[in-house]
């Protein structure tokens, strides 16, 4: 009798860990994301300083897209700001304050998935989202060399294949990724204890080592040395693989989403300033 239940607990526990794989490779959405549905609200950010405008375009998979965009000043480059994987872009647009306020444009574009943009959340939906931002700027007549790409978590991602992509071309101009990670595989495999086939069932890595080290542009990393989220070693380690010219910045005390309160944004200013000087 004992054995009998002994497989029963045995197979019902085998059932459930297959059943719980099978989730998490054909349903990713409900593990690595935690994006708002809402529509973001443009007229809550003028309200509150940036005086951007509502653009439109569409992913190479005709996925309708939009972004939010303030132009710079003659003679400065674009900052396209990529944010992570949650909530959606009016989360993120005070970032853009400051260096819209000192004469940057700025792009601030949505990912499908996220806000009230149709589409599932993967991998290669996000490169799409990625390589359409830019080239929607392209459109407007702005060259590698205007754009600066810059991603936040998950977006260090986004950012960093974009770049990869365009600069096949003509370098862009410089590439910042606040708490980035090297993957986001080998993250996850830190975090998860319970041992699971993450090689397989984790299709989407999110390898950003993979592409940077294919990168010949200027490039700031920018970690907390309290994130809990993404541990600070994951932004090192990608600095590590990276290509001159390159700076790191760590700031002591900072978590993962609380860098602009430590005014990361005088830094950035700081760095495409002195990035100017040696053009």
């Amino acid at each position: 009798m004992l054995k009998k239940w002994l497989k029963i607990i045995l197979g019902l526990f085998v059932l459930g860990y297959v059943g719980f794989c099978g989730v998490v490779y054909f349903c990713p959405q409900l593990f690595f994301y935690e994006p708002s549905n809402q529509a973001s609200r443009l007229e809550v950010a003028k309200a509150n300083g940036y005086k951007a405008e509502r653009v439109e375009y569409q992913a190479q998979d005709g996925t309708k897209l939009y972004g939010w965009y303030t132009p710079p000043k003659p003679g400065m480059p674009i900052i396209v700001f990529m944010h992570g994987n949650a909530y959606n872009i009016e989360k993120f647009y005070h970032k853009l304050v400051p260096l819209a306020d000192a004469g940057y444009g700025t792009m601030l574009p949505e990912y499908r998935g996220f806000g009230d943009v149709e589409g599932k959340i993967t991998q290669k939906g996000l490169d799409q989202d990625a390589e359409a931002a830019v080239r929607y700027l392209r459109q407007k007549g702005f060259e590698n060399q205007d754009i600066v790409l810059y991603g936040m978590s998950l977006g260090s991602y986004t950012a960093t294949h974009a770049a990869y992509v365009f600069s096949k071309e003509e370098p862009v101009r410089g590439l910042i990724l606040e708490v980035p990670f090297d993957s986001m595989y080998e993250d996850v495999k830190d975090i998860v204890s319970f041992p699971l086939p993450l090689s397989v069932i984790m299709r989407d890595k999110y390898d950003n080592v993979e592409k940077i080290k294919e990168l010949n542009v200027p490039l700031l990393i920018m970690g907390g040395s309290d994130d809990t989220l993404v541990p600070v070693r994951r932004a090192k380690a990608l600095f590590e693989a990276a290509n001159q010219p390159k700076k790191m910045i760590i700031y002591k005390g900072a978590g993962h989403n609380d860098l602009y309160n430590y005014r990361n944004y005088r830094d950035i200013i700081n760095w495409l300033k002195s990035n100017e000087k040696t053009r």
